[in-house]
């Protein structure tokens, strides 16, 4: 019996290490490296705080460290309020670059250089794969103890898929945002903490592959939308961010919006949304226009897109006199 038992353990570990030969060999694996979020439950996830890891994608290598907050960026000197704060997805995060080139960073050290004496905060509090609801829930809770005296909100095309999706809202009937219940932790979280628990399973492949699978398995719609629930889909992302801006207003905190990847009419459609706030909105231009700011099969933009997006946020604070905003 036990010959029988040492063989079926010694035939599942040489399959489990021959697949995992074949991954790397032949299948491109996007997520290779430990998840950077937890369960939250008040805002769906949260980054993990103090971690310090490295991702590997077939086209980058990338650190990626966060502080005591659970923001990726350097550690505070003290709590970071009357600093600029920005809000986003993956790119404001800075997936696929290294530590010190997002750009929310190249921001914070050329005002630093800029101004030694008193530097201006930067928080990143940017988190990839989520829309719009969870920073109408940060500024409602969050908002006054940051305080905040230039809010950039980063939007994405696919945030009108992420709102849906997040479900932390949904539209009422009269158009008004209702918040929904908090969600539970799903499977994959469970799966989550087993593969961070074990030292080194979060870099096999053949394991990152099989959670890649079921992250997008998950998150795959069950039917295509018809066109009214697209309609109202899309309305409730507007409806976030005029909910974010008018935070913004009511509090006296400048915003201004950062745009990732919309579409044409998404812009138009955003202006029309915030223009009782005359909110500007800084355009970034698309992969089609400059591919070379992206990465070519990620779609994340690369340190050459960071450190455009960055000379455009610095070149529109050249107009802003955060002196009369201390």
């Amino acid at each position: 019996m036990y010959r029988t038992v040492r063989l079926f353990v010694a035939s599942v570990i040489f399959s489990l290490m021959l697949g995992e030969l074949m991954v790397r060999a032949f299948i491109p694996v996007r997520n290779v490296g430990p998840t950077f979020s937890e369960y939250d439950p008040e805002y769906g996830k949260r980054l993990k705080a103090n971690l310090s890891c490295v991702r590997i994608a077939p086209e980058f290598r990338m650190q990626f460290t966060t502080n005591s907050l659970g923001f990726r960026g350097p550690e505070p000197s003290s709590f970071p309020e009357r600093g600029i704060l920005f809000l986003g997805d993956s790119f404001t995060e800075g997936y696929g670059v290294n530590d010190g080139e997002e750009f929310p960073d190249l921001v914070r050290s050329t005002l630093a250089k800029q101004n030694t004496a008193r530097p201006i905060p930067v928080v990143n509090a940017g988190i990839g794969n989520l829309g719009n609801g969870r920073w109408v829930k940060f500024l409602r809770n969050e908002g006054k103890r940051y305080n905040p005296r230039l809010v950039v909100l980063q939007l994405s095309d696919n945030d009108f898929y992420d709102n849906l999706a997040e479900g932390l809202f949904h539209l009422a009937d009269n158009d008004s945002l209702v918040e929904n219940s908090p969600r539970s932790p799903g499977s994959l979280r469970h799966v989550q903490k087993i593969i961070d628990a074990v030292p080194g399973l979060a870099y096999s492949y053949l394991i990152c592959l099989v959670r890649d699978v079921m992250s997008f398995t998950a998150a795959a719609p069950q039917a295509m939308p018809s066109e009214e629930e697209v309609q109202r889909n899309n309305q409730l992302t507007y409806r976030l961010i005029h909910e974010i801006v008018a935070i913004c207003e009511r509090n006296g905190w400048p915003i201004v919006l950062l745009s990732a990847d919309l579409n044409e009419h998404q812009l138009n459609e955003l202006e029309v949304v915030v223009a009782e706030y005359k909110t500007p909105i800084i355009r970034i231009p698309s992969r089609e226009t400059h591919p070379e700011l992206n990465f070519e099969i990620d779609g994340h933009w690369n340190a050459k897109g960071h450190e455009y997006v960055a000379y455009q946020v610095l070149e529109h604070l050249k107009g802003y006199d955060f002196a009369s905003h201390e």
